[in-house]
């Protein structure tokens, strides 16, 4: 009997034994695999990663998880959560899905004129009429509202475009501003796409702020003006900084 006892607490101390040293590890887990797991700023896997639970009754495991496109996740594990394993999904950033890098963004873009969108006078003027009707065109296409249209002056400006990105709580504007330089020298317009983001709480402020990254139809609608208006073969594209 007594040899019975003493298996049966052998037993259950073993048992004790190998749940506290299985409680002292936590695993984490995360969808997609490529995610960086950070604990305590520091990296400990892609994916999949362990770290050690909280000893003291004030120390907190701070992890954050990060993956390109994906709504970075911030959590903090205490000493008193039981789990052994910690599972995540990343959300798909829809800010960063929905937009596209434009290292010319917030800058002029001079672009040649196509020889067919303009006619030269017999006095050595140009005429960018038939360049500033296929603009209007386009802009209409994508349904841009036209704040200030001064042909003659050259001068054309759109309002503010809004989209707004719910899971990422995030507005992004812009707004296109078109001015002709044409002489008889270089027949060119330039072109610049004015883009600005802000939180939506910060937006009901107007506190935009600059970003390199345009909306997806931006940029459709910029590569419509390029391919239409411009000398492709042979058009020589500047960036000139505001």
């Amino acid at each position: 009997m007594e040899k019975a006892i003493a298996l049966i607490f052998t037993f259950l101390l073993a048992l004790t034994s190998y749940a506290a040293k299985k409680s002292v590890i936590v695993k984490i887990n995360v969808e997609p695999k490529e995610a960086a797991i950070y604990v305590d700023n520091n990296l400990v896997g892609y994916g999949y990663g362990v770290f050690a639970r909280p000893q003291s009754k004030n120390q907190v495991a701070v992890i954050k998880l990060e993956c390109n496109g994906y709504i970075t996740v911030n959590y903090k594990f205490y000493r008193e959560d039981k789990r052994d394993a910690l599972s995540f999904r990343l959300m798909q950033d829809d800010f960063i899905c929905g937009t596209t890098p434009a290292y010319f963004v917030n800058e002029y873009l001079t672009v040649d004129i196509a020889p067919s969108y303009y006619d030269e006078k017999e006095d050595g003027a140009v005429d960018v009429s038939p360049a500033w009707t296929q603009l209007e065109r386009i802009l209409l296409n994508y349904d841009l509202d036209i704040d200030t249209k001064d042909f003659i002056g050259g001068y054309v400006q759109t309002r503010w475009s809004y989209k707004k990105f719910v899971i990422s709580d995030k507005i992004i504007r812009t707004k296109l501003v078109i001015r002709n330089i044409a002489s008889s020298e270089h027949v060119a317009f330039q072109i610049k796409i004015i883009s600005e983001v802000a939180n939506v709480m910060s937006a009901r402020r107007g506190e935009f702020f600059e970003t390199k990254r345009i909306p997806k139809d931006t940029e459709s609608m910029l590569e419509e003006i390029l391919s239409r208006l411009c000398n492709v073969k042979n058009n020589n594209i500047q960036y000139e900084k505001i």
